[in-house]
């Protein structure tokens, strides 16, 4: 999923478009993270950015957040009631989603519309199970539509993207500075790149982009810190790249060292850009979360 911290919808899309250009192998992927874009431009373009909340005036809510990560060391999810949702405004951008699907999903008619039909009814359960992390509930109503759990989190994902990437551009920096866990500090999504710089590493969250320190020798699918079972891969000629794997549980994080990139990679791009990371990840038998 791709965010532009603080960029109009108009301008993310010049990213884009100029990505396109230099990197034409990757053509459909940013297509589809334009298109994604253009579907969320009236959420993105709100001060509400999908709530009940007006995040310009929001000062007291973010506190609230803050002080209960603080003391509880969970990812800020576990406190968001799905009320501050505005269904209305979620829906009208859903609906834009399925038109964007509609043109590369195969047998798109039936699935599509049986998934436009239950998800309309459903959207407040399925932002309400997705806050509260509920695996089964995902995996049975799936089974029930007979769609992939995939793709139903994947839709919602885009869906609140925005409220999350808001959050996270007013949360206070010290929170992400003194996390030192895997999962986001934001909304829980264990990530699937890390950053070094000035010799720290830096996880960076896929869902609402916030970059946060943690431990150079930390499996971010298991948690391990043994630095003796910890290997990496690095593609010939890019030093500037690498894959770091734990041996206990095959998983890997894909690593970008900005002291080294011979050009800057834009904000919200590193999982697209670094696609050939996870060839190489997945020809040495590695796992992606």
């Amino acid at each position: 999923m791709v965010i532009m911290e603080r960029l109009s919808v108009n301008d993310s899309i010049k990213i884009i478009d100029n990505l396109i250009i230099n990197y034409p192998d990757l053509r459909n992927l940013l297509e589809l993270q334009k298109q994604i874009l253009i579907a969320q431009r009236r959420i993105r373009e709100s001060p509400n950015k999908g709530t009940n909340i007006n995040w310009e005036e929001s000062h007291f809510i973010i506190s609230n957040l803050q002080e209960s990560i603080r003391k509880s060391n969970k990812p800020l999810i576990n406190f968001l009631n799905p009320s501050i949702f505005n269904f209305d405004e979620l829906l009208n951008t859903f609906n834009q989603v399925i038109e964007v699907l509609s043109k590369i999903i195969v047998k798109k008619d039936d699935l599509l519309k049986n998934l436009s039909n239950e998800l309309i009814k459903d959207i407040e359960a399925l932002i309400t199970a997705y806050l509260k992390n509920d695996e089964d509930f995902f995996i049975n109503y799936s089974k029930k539509l007979s769609i992939s759990p995939t793709l139903i989190i994947f839709i919602i994902n885009i869906l609140i993207q925005p409220c999350f990437e808001e959050i996270a551009n007013r949360i206070d920096s010290s929170i992400l500075e003194n996390w030192w866990q895997a999962p986001c500090p934001i909304c829980g999504r264990k990530p699937i790149v890390a950053k070094l710089k000035n010799r720290k590493r830096y996880l960076i969250c896929s869902l609402c982009n916030v970059e946060y320190l943690a431990d150079l020798f930390l499996c971010v699918n298991c948690g391990n810190i043994d630095p003796a079972t910890f290997k990496f891969l690095t593609p010939e000629n890019h030093s500037e790249f690498r894959v770091d794997f734990c041996e206990k549980c095959k998983h890997y994080i894909k690593v970008i060292d900005e002291e080294k990139l011979k050009k800057p990679i834009p904000k919200g791009f590193e999982d697209i850009l670094t696609i050939d990371l996870d060839i190489m990840a997945e020809k040495a038998g590695l796992i992606r979360d």
